[in-house]
């Protein structure tokens, strides 16, 4: 009787190991994920949005509006991929991340604030809406005098 209580006390310990290996795992993607959307959306925040001298409007053409699909699909311009480390690499290269980012005016007629959305997925991320993404982060940029 005392054999059959320790083997199954084992075998719940032994469960316990495996699904603390896998959300070790999971929480280590997730925080590579999370570091990779800052860091897109850090880069594309200190991008110009503002008033020339004249009053004029300098927006860099990185914050000129997606398509509005280009959180759910690869979109030329909008789109990274990313080794294990988060570094950028080329689409034949060891992808194991997709970076994508979404720029939308506020107001449509003259921009004067944008909000920028960036979202990591695990690859292949074809068909992936942003609910799917590891980590996906959003700020609002207002053009500066």
């Amino acid at each position: 009787m005392a054999t059959g209580i320790l083997v199954t006390a084992l075998a719940g310990i032994a469960q316990l190991f495996v699904l603390s290996a896998r959300f070790t795992r999971m929480s280590g993607t997730q925080g590579l994920a999370l570091v990779a959307a800052q860091a897109k959306l850090e880069m594309l925040r200190s991008l110009p949005l503002a008033y020339g001298p004249t009053g004029d409007s300098i927006t860099d053409p990185a914050l000129e509006p997606s398509p509005p699909s280009s959180l759910r699909e690869d979109t030329e311009g909008y789109v990274e991929t990313l080794d294990e480390s988060g570094r950028a690499v080329d689409e034949d290269g060891d992808v194991a991340f997709i970076r994508r980012w979404a720029v939308t005016p506020i107001d449509h007629r003259e921009p004067q604030a944008v909000v920028i959305e960036v979202c990591v997925f695990r690859a292949p991320a074809e068909g992936l809406a942003p609910v799917s993404a590891e980590a996906c982060l959003a700020t609002i940029r207002s053009r500066q005098p």
